[in-house]
């Protein structure tokens, strides 16, 4: 039973790592962009040293490492006086876990595509609330002899709310994201619908420097479902805190750099996330 709570809660990690999607969130991301097409760059790496339980104590160690590449682009464009958005992310890379599976997979992660519409944004407040929608597509590395897999095989929708308000130096951004699974047809595991909270707290430390804190965490709202059945007690969660900077080379280059630790956990793993974001505006 250990193993086969690991097993579902690793479908989770592997999905998140190939989308490279668990808390990304940095200061500005949800600000109003001019019109243009802007290319972004992710590097993250993610190591974790145990599995949890249900009770959120240790269920087995781990030796789980998710290293992953994102390329991002993002379009802006008024449609009339009303602002629309489209991205395309795709991910690469791998997760291996080294103890309790042995196992890995490499190669394309499941594609992310979508629009996005900003429903409010007040200059004079420095207000930004938008509205976007994912389609994340079966295309990543799949194994169905594998408990561990760079892609999820099945179709995901995501929902996002998003907003960035700004107090004089203080930049604040949060997401709000929701999860829809279909089933995954080769193993009949269909996984939970999940909320997951992002947030970016940063200071303007001077015109091209910015640093912060950031966190969040992610609550799977009913238990998994394997071969028609509810898994009693697989339900996940997990919530981190870490430190954040940004720096802006020029007007069109900058980049980015964040660090969290898992601080708790329910059937997930606990670990550190790394990532490097560059930017680039066309």
């Amino acid at each position: 039973m250990k193993k086969l709570i690991c097993s579902l809660c690793l479908g989770v990690v592997c999905f998140l790592g190939s989308r490279a999607e668990a808390i990304v969130i940095d200061p500005y991301d949800n600000a109003l962009c001019p019109d243009g097409v802007y290319g972004l760059l992710y590097g993250n790496y993610y190591h974790a040293d145990e599995f949890t339980g249900p009770d959120g104590k240790k269920a087995a160690d781990a030796d789980l490492t998710a290293a992953v590449s994102l390329l991002r682009t993002i379009g802006y464009k008024h449609i009339g006086k009303l602002p629309m958005a489209f991205q395309v992310i795709v991910p690469f890379g791998y997760v291996e876990e080294k103890k309790l599976f042995n196992e890995k997979s490499a190669g394309i992660g499941d594609i992310a595509f979508g629009p996005g519409v900003f429903l409010y944004n007040n200059e004079d407040t420095k207000t930004a609330i938008s509205l976007w929608a994912y389609f994340i597509a079966p295309t990543g590395e799949w194994n169905k002899n594998q408990a561990i897999n760079f892609g999820g095989n099945h179709w995901v929708f995501e929902s996002q709310v998003a907003v960035n308000q700004q107090f004089g130096k203080f930049i604040y951004d949060m997401n709000i994201n929701n999860y829809f699974h279909t089933k995954e047809t080769d193993t009949q595991t269909e996984l939970p619908n999940r909320l997951e909270l992002e947030m970016s707290l940063a200071y303007q430390v001077t015109d091209k420097l910015v640093a912060g804190i950031n966190g969040g965490g992610f609550w799977d709202l009913e238990d998994t479902t394997a071969g028609g059945v509810k898994v009693a007690d697989s339900k996940a969660e997990r919530a981190e805190i870490g430190l954040s900077g940004a720096y802006t080379f020029t007007d069109k280059l900058g980049a980015n750099i964040r660090w969290s630790h898992d601080v708790s956990s329910q059937n997930s793993t606990e670990g550190d996330n790394f990532w490097l974001r560059l930017s680039y505006a066309f």
